[in-house]
């Protein structure tokens, strides 16, 4: 298990994990980049209710980003068994 400290938002966390150190570095980023670009575009001024926000935007683009991934296998799945038929 990787134990690593960040930053997120002026805060310092130590993480434990079983990712990468440069995993758990990305991921603690990404977090951080999204909740500034939030407090930069909005007047919420408080942390918490910016860390909620902030969670629900990433849902949402993983909620997108997985229906896109079900679609693209749905039509994988399509052409596979297309192939299939001219196969046998």
């Amino acid at each position: 298990m990787n134990n690593i400290s960040v930053n997120i938002f002026g805060n310092e966390y130590s993480i434990a994990g079983d990712a990468e150190s440069s995993e758990i570095e990305k991921y603690a980023k990404y977090l951080d980049t999204k909740l500034a670009e939030l407090s930069a575009n909005t007047d919420i001024d408080s942390k918490y209710k910016l860390a909620i926000l902030c969670g629900l935007n990433i849902i949402e683009e993983m909620f997108e980003k997985r229906e896109k991934i079900d679609n693209i296998e749905k039509r994988l799945e399509k052409v596979s068994r297309l192939l299939d038929s001219y196969v046998d």
